[in-house]
This record gives C-alpha cells, structure tokens and sequence, in this order.
C-alpha cells in the first residue's frame, strides 16, 4: 500500500468545513419554526456538555453511573445561589463546575480503587443516594417540590437576561465550544496520554512512571466539573429543579450518549445527544416501551457498531471529499496486490 499525496485543498477542506459549521451554527436559531424544536436543541446542547464531561471518565477505563447525580450538585449549587443568596449567574456557574469537581475530587480517593463492575455499580449507589438526598432535605433542595423562581441567565455587557430560547441557545453554543476546546487540548496533552496507558493497562502505566490513581482522580473530577455545569445551565434553562429530573435513568441516557455517539472521539457525545434528546418525544406514544428500545439499542451498538456512529459520519466525509476530487491522506490500493 502506498500514501496518496494529500494536496493543499485537502488540507484545507476540514478547516473549511470547520468554519462552515460553525457559521451554520450561529444561524440555527432562524431555522426553526417553533419554539419547541428550539428547546430541544438548547436540551440536547446541555446533555452534550454533561456527555462529554462521561466521554473524559470513560477515557480511563472507568465506567460511572453517577453522571446524573453530578448534574443535580451543579444545578442545586447554582439554584440556590442565584435564588437565595442573589449572585450572579457566572458566578453560580462556575460555583456549580467546582461544587461538582470537590465532591468527586474527595469521593474518587475512595470509589476509584474498585474497577470494573464495581466502580459502576458503587456510582449507580452514588447516583441514587443523592437523588434520595436531594428528595429528603427539603432545607437544602427543596425536596419533592424542588427549586422555583430560578432566575435566566445574565451576562455582563449583555442589557437582557436570556430569557428566550434563541439567545440561550447562544449562550450554550459558547460553552459546548469551550468545553469541546478544552477536552480536545486535554486529549493532546502529556496528561491525556497518561490516560490512555491506565485505560489500556494501570500496572503497565505504573511501571512507566505514571500514577494511575492521580490519573483517575484528575479524570474523574474534570468529568464531574462538566456534569455540574451542564446542570447549571439545566437550571437555568428550565428555571425549575426536581429531584426527579436526576434519576438513574438520566445517567443511563448520558451513557447511551456517549456510546451511541462514539466514545473514543470527541463528536461522539454531541452527535449521541442530538441523537437521543428528541427521542423521548418522538417515542411519546410509546412510552411504556421507551426504557426497552434503549436497551435494544444500547446492545445493537454494542454488538454492531462499538465505536458508535462518528466513523459512518467520517466515512461519509471521506466518501464526499473522494467524489470531489480530493486525496484525504488514505493508503491508496497497491497496483501490485490487484485491486
């Protein structure tokens, strides 16, 4: 097999394509008839964030069921700060990332020892002690009737608060970008190839010079960070918490996410929640068998498509730039081997 030379407009086509989108989607909004199809995408935006904050923790190796549960702490942090004490919302919000990456911080010491089926099932306990916490301490939470009156964001230089739902679109537009740039410099760092070594092995890791518990910790807690702001944005968004909003059924659609999505790459959670965000409403009329076609669809990935659905949108990029005429860099077919 040889390489095909890649030529200049090669090079440049995903940078174009890159631009192209990101240009498309400033203009999302107009695209829109309704303003149901638009909360539905202001919805699957947040779900991408808290997917991708799972996407980190799976990278080591680890799978947590305790998603949701990180969620809720950002979007009770935030509430009550914005609600109660009347600080502003960047200030709720970033209170809501750190609140959500302490207390993961000082439980992985802990929970990060078990692996495998351990580790899922000691964050499936997690995940459902807090939900039953944020339903009994109604002082804090506001038990089974939650947190009302949550204000929509406000941002400095910004005359409104964010009220409709085309300008919170914007609004988490910026933080998925910034959240996608973030994950993606984390990935290509020294650290994110630490993280490939203890997903792939932990004593081979060990014996290279790495600290494979530091390394999940760390992991863990960015992952947790980007749950707890993903429920900031939740909050504000919806302007009303429940304790039912953060079940374990939540955490299983952050993880269908990913998978669904593609969790070896950083598409995957963003493409798995605009997949499976409106699902719920397009299922609507059978609802009694929505938990079973996830299930179905959970083992049909797993079975059939492992790596999720980013490699069939790759190949069809691929497939386009061919007909247009321009070499991405694949091994051509070697003349010598007669195909």
């Amino acid at each position: 097999m040889t390489e095909r030379p890649v030529s200049g407009r090669a090079r440049a086509l995903p940078r174009l394509a890159l631009a192209a989108l990101l240009l498309l989607a400033l203009f999302v909004p107009w695209m829109f008839e309704n303003q149901f199809g638009l909360y539905l995408l202001d919805m699957a935006l947040i779900n991408a964030v808290i997917a991708l904050g799972l996407n980190v923790v799976l990278k080591t190796g680890q799978v947590s069921m305790a998603q949701a549960g990180f969620m809720a702490i950002g979007a009770y942090t935030s509430a009550q700060l914005t609600v109660k004490l009347d600080v502003p919302f960047l200030v709720g919000f970033v209170a809501a990332g750190l609140g959500a990456a302490l207390v993961a911080l000082g439980l992985g010491r802990i929970i990060l020892r078990l692996k495998g089926v351990y580790f899922l099932l000691f964050t499936f306990a997690l995940n459902e002690f807090l939900y039953l916490l944020n339903k009994n301490v109604p002082a804090l939470t506001g038990g089974n009737d939650g947190v009302v009156g949550i204000k929509p964001p406000s941002i400095p230089f910004v005359a409104d608060p964010l009220r409709s739902k085309a300008a919170f679109y914007y609004l988490v537009l910026v933080v998925v970008a910034l959240a996608l740039a973030f994950v993606w410099a984390l990935y290509r760092s020294p650290f994110g190839r630490a993280m490939d070594a203890v997903r792939e092995s932990e004593l081979l890791a060990a014996a290279t010079g790495y600290n494979p518990m530091r390394i999940k910790i760390i992991a863990f807690s960015i992952g947790c960070l980007l749950a707890g702001l993903g429920g900031s944005l939740y909050a504000h968004f919806l302007l009303y918490i429940a304790p039912f909003s953060f079940t374990f059924w939540e955490s299983v659609n952050f993880l269908l996410m990913s998978i669904i999505g593609g969790s070896t790459s950083l598409a995957g959670p963003i493409l798995g929640a605009l997949i499976l965000t409106p699902l719920p409403e397009l299922l609507r009329a059978y609802v009694l068998w929505q938990q079973v076609l996830y299930g179905l669809a959970f083992m049909v990935f797993m079975r059939f498509l492992p790596d999720g659905v980013t490699p069939l949108c790759v190949s069809a990029w691929r497939a386009a730039a061919g007909r247009l005429g321009l070499h991405t860099g694949e091994p051509a077919p070697d003349p010598r081997s007669g195909s």
